[in-house]
């Protein structure tokens, strides 16, 4: 699957958990995109790669998906309505794709190339193909990819795990870099708490002041599977959101499924069982499920939504479900099962309780991601039998902003201004960079062998 394709065609890591095995549909999904887009690309006189960043391009791999998966291409009973004529004219396939919407994307991540050995960290080095690692994984090509190469308004710069890769200084240089460039609130940034860390580290609880009041955290991401902990765990969990609760932070994130393949245990900490008691002791917070409490095993999210469906109505009006690599993963086992994962959410949680999120930069731009979200219908068949409801343009201009923005207290109409691909060019040279070009690249292991070559090479293959 190395020739050009407007996205994946499998699941993208972002080095915590192991893809699963590439399946013969979606091998075959990559040969047949990139056979279809050639010859489309030959018709109108472009190169395939210059037809894959076209909206024809994009329609292209959707119509393809369609056909692997046995799904119907058009009409009401389409989960990917796309239409013959959008696949060969870039002009009608902007039709299908270029509905505006708000978009406020509530998980981005880079690497922090300041680190003293960030090569250690490098996602790409078993990859030699592609780009060096510090202009593949940094900030700059991160704002390029999101802020640039999609459609996104504002992201937020978000957490990972003991603030190594990512720390709370470094979220806010890249959301004041990005705003700085914009000319506009374009980025905001979380606070990283681990709540079992010693004081005096960069993401323990006595930091959290630090970061909201000096660095301008607005939001708070934790990792029950970091030191395997809960939510409700009155010992461990409590004294960080009493202080979260002090510093006026009302919005608790926390990473739910996707368990990390190299933590010991983190397949249970990654579990949302610790809700329902959490929701209802503190009742001025809201919380988060990063992923959507996703697993990899098959069973998707069902505990989530059992979990869920057991809550009464007003704790459950205080949860969110953010779908970041959850809703890609889906999408990409077929346009049906990403419509059956986001109608389960809309059905206990209603389309206002949804938060959009990519996992960029692992992905890579998110901009298919975007227009998947855009496409996507859930039929009247599918509602019928399910009892799922539908997915309005109402309710998709939720889910990709407006619930987040009434979140973080961002006001969808303010005027922004877009990031010009020329400051990050300057910038790139300024630093014996090369000039930005728009990219067809991923960033995180898409197979077993990429995902333990990884590790293998790192010196840390079952750590």
């Amino acid at each position: 699957m190395d020739a050009p394709l407007p996205f994946p065609v499998s699941p993208v890591s972002n080095g915590e958990w192991c893809p699963l095995p590439v399946t013969r549909p979606q091998r075959l999904a990559a040969r047949l995109i990139a056979e279809e887009s050639a010859r489309r690309a030959r018709r109108l006189g472009l190169t395939r790669a210059e037809f894959l960043c076209t909206a024809a391009g994009t329609a292209t791999a959707f119509m393809v998906l369609n056909l692997v998966h046995g799904l119907d291409s058009s009409g009401d009973a389409a989960v990917l309505p796309v239409k013959r004529e959008q696949c060969e004219d870039p002009a009608a396939g902007r039709a299908l794709l270029d509905r505006r919407y708000f978009v406020m994307d509530v998980q981005n991540h880079h690497v922090d190339l300041n680190l003293p050995h960030p090569e250690v960290f490098c996602f790409l080095r078993f990859r030699p193909s592609d780009l060096p690692c510090p202009q593949s994984l940094g900030q700059l090509n991160f704002v390029k990819e999101v802020f640039v190469d999609s459609e996104t308004d504002v992201g937020v710069v978000s957490g990972v795990p003991q603030g190594v890769l990512l720390p709370p200084q470094t979220m806010a240089d890249t959301r004041d870099l990005v705003n700085r460039l914009a000319g506009s609130r374009r980025a905001l940034s979380q606070a990283m708490i681990d709540p079992r860390n010693p004081p005096g580290t960069p993401t323990s609880v006595d930091s959290l002041e630090h970061q909201v009041r000096d660095l301008g955290a607005v939001a708070l991401k934790c990792y029950t599977y970091s030191g395997n902990w809960w939510l409700d765990d009155e010992q461990v969990s409590y004294p960080m959101l009493t202080e979260a609760r002090r510093l006026g932070l009302t919005l608790i994130n926390v990473h739910k499924g996707l368990p990390n393949t190299l933590f010991p245990g983190s397949a249970e900490y990654v579990r949302t069982r610790d809700f329902p008691k959490v929701v209802r002791d503190w009742p001025d917070l809201r919380f988060c499920a990063y992923h959507s409490g996703y697993f990899l095993d098959g069973s998707e999210h069902s505990e989530f939504i059992s979990i869920l469906e057991g809550m009464d109505r007003a704790s459950r009006r205080r949860v969110y479900a953010e779908i970041g690599s959850s809703f890609a993963i889906t999408f990409l086992a077929g346009p049906d099962r990403a419509a059956h994962f986001i109608g389960r959410l809309l059905k206990v949680l209603g389309s206002r309780n949804i938060l959009w999120g990519t996992d960029a930069i692992w992905w890579g731009s998110p901009q298919w991601l975007i227009d998947a979200f855009k496409a996507l219908q859930i039929p009247p068949a599918m509602q019928e039998e399910f009892g799922y409801p539908p997915l309005t343009a109402k309710a998709k201009r939720r889910i990709l902003g407006l619930n987040a923005a009434h979140l973080y207290g961002v006001k969808p109409r303010e005027p922004r201004c877009t990031v010009p691909p020329d400051a990050i060019d300057r910038l790139r040279e300024a630093k014996g960079g090369v000039r930005a070009a728009r990219s067809l690249r991923v960033y995180g292991p898409r197979t077993r062998r990429e995902f333990l070559a990884l590790w293998r090479r790192e010196g840390r293959a079952g750590g």
